[in-house]
Parts: C-alpha cells; sequence; structure tokens
C-alpha cells in the first residue's frame, strides 16, 4: 500500500502559528483583581474589555485566512480593524509581513516596529524587523536589529550568522571573528568553513584561508574542486612546495584532468622550475590543440614571465597569434597581443591591437586606458582626446582618463581645458599623485600659486618622499626666490633618489643658483646636461651659472646651444646679444 505524502501548506501552518502569538502576546486589557487569599493573583477582565478582545481575536482569525489564500490586501484590511479594537504586536507582526509581500516596505517597517516596541523580546518580531531593513536597504539598522537577537539569546546561530553576513562588506575582520566564534560551537559547518576561507582569501590571509580549506577536506576528502582550491591558496600563501605536493596528487588520480595540469604548470613557473613548466605545456598545447580555453591559459602563463625572463615572449606571440584565427572575436586574445607588442615595443602595433580590444568589449576600462596611454606616448595627442572623449562617456566616475585627457591638453599649451579636466579628475581621485602633480604643475604655469602650493603641500602629507613632487615644488619655489632652504632640501632629496635624472639635477642645480652657490650649481647643471637628456632650458641655466662665475664666453656658448634647441625664446636671444643676464 503506498503511503500518503503529508504536506504542509501555508494554510495549514501559518494560522496556527499567527494565532499563537496572538493568544500568546500581552494586551492592554484593563481588568479587576482580585483582594482574596489565593496561590496567585486571578484577573478579572471587564466585558467590555472581554468584548473588544473577541472582536480583535476574530477579526485577527479572518486576516490569517486570508494570508492562507493569499489575499493580502485583504488581510491587511482585517488586520487594521483588529487593531481598532486592541492594540497587540503579533497583529501589527502580521500586518508587516503582508505590507512587505506587497512591497510596501515603509509601511512594513513601521508595522515591525510597532510589533517590537510592544513585545521587544520576541524573536520572530526582529528578525521580520531586520529582514524589511535589508529590503530598504537600510543594513546598519539591520546589523542593530541582530546585535540585539544575539544580545538576547547567545545560542540564536541564525542571528550570528546572520549578523556576519552583514558585516562581510564594511567591517570583514568583525565577519570573521564572528564565524571563528561559530566555529568554536560547531567547528564541522561547511557554509561556515567555506565563507571563513572566502573571507580570508579576500583579506589576503591566505595561510589561513588554507588552514579552513584543510578542515573542509577532512569533510569531503575526495572533493577535487575544493583540492584545486587549497592548491591554489597554498601558492598565494608563498607555500609553493605544499601546492606542487597537493596537485602532483591530484594528477596521479587523474591524468586527463587538463585544468590541474595548466595550474601545475603555473606553480612551476613560480617556482621557475621551467622545464618542468615548459614540458607540461608542451603537452597540453599537442593534446589541446581543439581547445581554445586551455591554449589561451597556456599564453596567458607565458606573458606573466615576460617580464622576469623575456624567452617567454616568442612562446607566447606563437600561441596568441594562432588564437587570433580561432578566435576573432574575443577581446582576450587581442589583449594579450598588445600586451606582448608592448613589451616588444612596438607602440604602434600594441594600440591597433587595444583599438581592437575597445570595438570587442567596449566595457574594458583598462583596455581603453593602455589605449589612451599608448597614444600619449607617442605624443599623438588628437587622437588621444578622441578616443579619451569615448572613455569619460563610458567610465564617468573613473579618474584616470580625466588625468590623462588634462595631461594631453597641458602637453599642448591648453591649461584652461587642462585644469578643467584634471580638476574633475582631483574630485574622483583626490590621493591620486600624478592628478595632484599635474593639476599643481598647471596652475604654477597659469601663475595661480596659492591653489599650486596648496596641491603640492596637500601631495606631501599623502607621500612625503615623491620625488616628483619634492622636485616640482622645489623649482616653483626657487622660481619665485620663496623658502630657498626647503627648496633645497626638497631638490636634494629628489636627486639622492634619482641621481640620473636631468630634470632633477637641474632643479637642484637652479636652487644653488638662486641662492648664490655659483659653483654647486655648475656642478649639477653640468650632469644634468651629461645625462644626454637636458632640456634648452638646462643648457640656458648652464650658460647663466658660467656667467656668474666669469666664464662669460662659456656663457654664451651654452645660451647658443640653448638657442639651437628651441629657436622661439626671445629672451634667451636677448641675452646672447646683450653678452649678459
Amino acid at each position: 500500500m503506498q503511503m500518503m505524502k503529508r504536506t504542509h501548506t501555508l494554510g495549514s501552518v501559518l494560522p496556527l502559528f499567527a494565532i499563537s502569538l496572538f493568544v500568546g502576546c500581552g494586551t492592554t486589557q484593563r481588568g479587576i483583581v482580585s483582594d482574596e487569599p489565593s496561590p496567585r493573583k486571578v484577573i478579572v477582565l471587564d466585558h467590555q474589555t472581554e468584548s473588544n478582545h473577541e472582536r480583535a481575536l476574530q477579526h485577527f482569525i479572518e486576516g490569517v485566512t486570508f494570508d492562507a489564500k493569499e489575499r493580502y490586501a485583504d488581510a491587511i484590511l482585517e488586520y487594521q480593524e483588529a487593531l481598532q479594537y486592541e492594540p497587540n504586536a503579533a497583529i501589527y507582526y502580521a500586518l508587516s509581513r503582508d505590507y512587505a509581500l506587497l512591497g510596501k516596505h515603509l509601511r512594513a517597517s513601521e508595522a515591525a516596529r510597532e510589533a517590537v516596541r510592544m513585545d521587544s523580546t520576541k524573536i520572530a518580531y526582529r528578525e521580520n524587523l531586520a529582514a524589511i531593513y535589508l529590503s530598504l536597504f537600510q543594513q546598519d539598522l539591520a546589523i542593530k536589529e541582530y546585535e540585539t537577537l544575539v544580545r538576547l539569546d547567545s545560542n540564536y546561530l541564525l542571528g550570528w550568522y546572520n549578523l556576519a553576513r552583514l558585516h562581510q562588506q564594511s567591517r570583514p575582520l568583525k565577519a570573521l571573528e564572528i564565524y571563528e566564534h561559530l566555529l568554536d560551537r560547531n567547528p564541522e559547518e561547511w557554509d561556515i568553513l567555506l565563507q571563513s576561507a572566502e573571507l580570508c582569501n579576500s583579506l589576503g590571509r591566505f595561510e589561513k584561508a588554507a588552514g579552513y580549506y584543510r578542515r573542509m577536506l577532512e569533510l569531503d576528502p575526495g572533493n577535487r574542486p575544493l583540492q584545486r582550491q587549497l592548491a591554489e591558496t597554498y601558492s598565494k600563501a608563498g607555500k609553493i612546495d605544499e601546492a606542487v605536493k597537493l596537485l602532483e596528487a591530484m594528477l596521479e588520480v587523474d591524468r586527463n584532468d587538463y585544468e590541474l595540469t595548466a595550474i601545475l604548470g603555473e606553480v612551476y613557473l613560480e617556482r621557475r622550475e621551467y622545464g618542468k613548466a615548459a614540458s607540461l605545456f608542451e603537452s597540453l598545447l599537442k593534446s589541446q590543440k581543439t581547445n581554445p580555453e586551455i591554449r589561451l591559459r597556456v599564453g596567458v602563463a607565458y606573458v606573466g614571465q615576460v617580464q622576469r625572463d623575456s624567452t617567454f615572449v616568442p612562446k607566447a606571440k606563437e600561441i596568441f597569434e594562432r588564437l587570433r584565427t580561432d578566435l576573432p572575436n574575443d577581446f582576450r586574445v587581442f589583449w594579450y597581443l598588445g600586451i606582448i607588442a608592448l613589451s616588444e615595443k612596438q607602440d604602434s602595433l600594441a594600440g591597433e591591437y587595444f583599438e581592437r580590444v575597445t570595438s570587442l568589449e567596449e566595457r574594458n576600462a583598462e583596455a581603453w586606458w593602455f589605449l589612451g596611454s599608448n597614444y600619449f606616448d607617442r605624443n599623438d595627442f588628437p587622437r588621444l582626446l578622441q578616443k579619451m572623449e569615448r572613455a569619460r562617456k563610458l567610465f564617468p566616475n573613473d579618474a584616470r582618463f580625466y588625468m590623462l585627457t588634462g595631461l594631453a591638453y597641458s602637453r599642448q599649451g591648453q591649461s584652461d581645458a587642462a585644469v578643467q579636466m584634471l580638476e574633475t579628475a582631483y574630485k574622483l581621485n583626490p590621493r591620486d599623485i600624478n592628478t595632484l602633480s599635474q593639476l599643481a604643475l598647471t596652475y604654477d604655469g597659469l601663475r595661480k600659486w596659492q591653489q599650486s602650493d596648496s596641491l603640492y603641500e596637500e601631495a606631501l602629507r599623502i607621500d612625503a618622499k615623491n620625488s616628483l613632487i619634492l622636485n616640482n615644488y622645489s623649482y616653483s619655489l626657487s622660481e619665485r626666490r620663496l623658502q630657498l632652504d626647503r627648496a633645497l632640501k626638497m631638490a636634494t632629496q629628489a636627486v639622492e633618489a634619482e641621481p640620473e635624472n636631468a630634470s632633477y639635477l637641474d632643479t637642484l642645480g637652479w636652487v644653488f643658483f638662486q641662492i648664490g652657490r655659483y659653483v654647486d650649481a655648475e656642478t649639477y647643471l653640468a650632469k644634468a646636461v651629461a645625462t644626454g637628456h637636458a632640456s634648452a632650458v638646462v643648457h640656458e641655466h648652464l650658460g647663466d651659472a658660467y656667467y656668474k662665475l666669469g666664464k662669460k664666453d662659456k656663457a654664451i656658448e651654452w645660451w647658443n646651444k640653448a638657442l639651437g634647441m628651441n629657436s622661439s625664446n626671445p629672451s634667451l636671444k636677448d641675452k646672447i646679444e646683450r653678452g649678459s643676464l
């Protein structure tokens, strides 16, 4: 005989639960207390109160019945009628749930708060209020409810768990602390172990994450995805030997796990065991000729080693050149071809590849950034401005595109346009040193020194040892003959950080010139010219130093060299004609 399966429906369960809440909830009824001796005091309800209670209960039951039929609007009307006869926490609770089901979350929160106010110790009421707050995206208020819940009942595990999940984004360390508290109570709770491991991964605590994955493997030793995750976490934690040992053991079980083979090859690369890595990758490339994803992964692994060892360039290039035929519309292929072209200093070719990436995957912000940077390095400012206009529309909150546009305008001498873009970049990312430096430099060129000095000071508060800021600020001060002692100190720091930088050597030499230490000025300005990267201004500065040292012929010689580099400098021409400063 087949056994009939018993099912619980909303209609059979919810009424009993709701009515039990109503009956068990304290009311605001007025009563008469008997004075006769008794083991306990007896409350005798007056007739009006008893009548109101019965009417409220009747409307409440009608509301519950409508709920069972999913007629929530009708249920709400019955609950509102019930409240006219007797304010009751259970009624407010039921009312809030129906408002929430109808998407009226503000009204739901009002009713839910009233239920909690009338009975602040009921777990269900606070759970309901917390859920409604989450629907309203009021996460902080939901957190407060769960914090109250676990204070009321420290064994309320669901409350602890929800609290941890809510803290996970904004306060990950607090969330991890709660998860550890839960694991103390139940060390084999799989989901909590997983959440803890993933949280540690996101915090960069890879060794601790590996510990959680190991505990999960003790519960499920044959779980290969988990074994793979543990191996990758070992690698991130720097425990390469453990990663290799685990991966090799897994491959012994299944030699046809190609993804695992790729992972092991990548780990071999990290250990600089290039022979083992090459052997695995070559076998993959042979066996997976028709699997572009595996070939792509091998190519990416090779590209990752290019900076460490340039011999990987032709191997990676060959893979992606073939993939370009097989995957003509996959932006990833052209992205890595662009990276390879940059490593080979083929800037024009790299630009073509990144252009292709932006056409295939327009929402790839990094591709737009590489494309813009490529045009900037090639001094192709008109093309850069055209591309950055599109990038700014796609990514209006990405400060990099405004900064790069501002740089391009500066290079073209359009200072006002540069300021507009750089100010936007600064608002979006006020702690970016490159933006601060360029905006300060542009203000300096516009003789808006109060603004430029303020930005330089702000940049130094962020990074007091930034050589670019130290150099630019000290040069600006020396040109205005202000705070020369401080300018000398900053310029010296910049040169100490980059002793072969022609611009920094020039700044230090020029500060010495302004102080009147012409021998020191000549020393550093000559060093700047000797680098082979000195501008016309540096050559002119060296001529000025020679003039102050009484070497007029050498001064004119260097002024003429400067004029040969920049023939449109009228003050330099006048200097040469006069034969003096």
